[in-house]
């Protein structure tokens, strides 16, 4: 059984809207440039995504439980999400979830490794889509939060979201709900964020990972801008922190 996967839904879900950074001005910038071309490279980003594809959905056992985002792109905003359509388990809520994290991991590493990187806020609520739509409160949530109040380069949950984590890590504590507070950490203003940490698995990776950041920030001649950057390389340079606590959860 495919979770979160339909081409036509309805109903109660997680929507994630992500902005790309950098990508308007390099598109002014160097349409023309051969040696730079920002079209070849989102294209090519593009490409690599898990993208949503419904033609697999009749070949899955209903017995095999396979949680599969619905990602999608336009211009240079990319938008995941997967939804609920039956009767859920608790676990269904937190593997549905751990699907988006993992979604956003694998786009904003990979547009780092491209010259960007991402800003984006998820929400959990009501939402339609269909091939051509999306529309519903948790994608117009999500949109607002990113674009409002995510500023820098960043991942944050909406307050809905928030709470309902806290239910899950309250009052259904187990292996799965412990592994998903590890995906999370609190930033200076107070807002639950995916942790950047996340980005990488060796050392290596994530000190490669603050250098291109820092090769980006370089590159950025406004000092307002450059900010975006700032403080994801100082987390991605802080590495993993202390995991929050289950009480940590609702208050924002």
């Amino acid at each position: 059984m495919i979770l979160g996967k339909n081409g036509k839904f309805k109903g109660k879900g997680y929507v994630c809207f992500i902005d790309v950074l950098g990508f308007s001005n390099d598109i002014l910038n160097n349409w023309h440039n051969p040696e730079s071309d920002p079209l070849e490279k989102i294209l090519s980003i593009k490409d690599k995504m898990p993208m949503f594809d419904e033609s697999t959905e009749s070949n899955e056992s209903d017995s095999h439980r396979k949680y599969v985002c619905r990602v999608n792109t336009i211009s240079d905003s990319v938008t995941i999400c997967f939804g609920y359509d039956e009767d859920i388990i608790v676990g269904d809520m937190v593997l549905g979830l751990e699907a988006v994290i993992g979604n956003i991991a694998y786009i904003w590493s990979t547009f780092i490794s491209e010259g960007y990187s991402i800003r984006g806020a998820i929400d959990y609520g009501d939402i339609y889509w269909d091939t051509n739509e999306l529309i519903g409160p948790a994608f117009i949530n999500a949109y607002r939060l990113e674009t409002e109040v995510a500023k820098n380069s960043r991942v944050i949950i909406s307050s809905r979201l928030n709470c309902e984590l806290k239910n899950l890590f309250l009052n259904y504590e187990s292996v799965l709900t412990e592994h998903l507070i590890s995906r999370f950490r609190k930033d200076v203003d107070g807002y639950i964020i995916v942790d950047p940490s996340l980005l990488y698995d060796t050392e290596e990776q994530r000190l490669q990972l603050i250098e291109d950041l820092k090769c980006m920030r370089n590159k950025v001649k406004s000092g307002v801008i450059k900010e975006k950057y700032t403080p994801l390389i100082s987390m991605l340079d802080e590495g993993k922190t202390e995991v929050l606590v289950k009480h940590e959860f609702g208050k924002h």
